[in-house]
């Protein structure tokens, strides 16, 4: 797994578009990561964890921008 910190990014479309093509696909804490192998198992990790912020990226390009400025 690859971690890449974002401390006070902007988040848009854009920018989710560029960490996809980068290779990246969730954000995390206000981290971004790679995962290594099954995606779905990665996130079913966190699926009862209530204070967990975990967003996959492929999920958030299809917010609507100003959610977006809420993360």
């Amino acid at each position: 797994m690859i971690v890449n910190n974002m401390e006070d990014i902007q988040i848009d479309r854009k920018k989710i578009e560029q960490w996809i093509s980068e290779g990246y696909d969730v954000i995390q804490d206000g981290k971004l990561l790679k995962v290594d192998g099954n995606l779905q198992e990665f996130l079913a990790q966190f699926a009862d964890e209530e204070e967990s912020k975990t967003y996959l990226l492929q999920e958030l390009i299809t917010w609507p921008e100003e959610e977006l400025k809420k993360l």
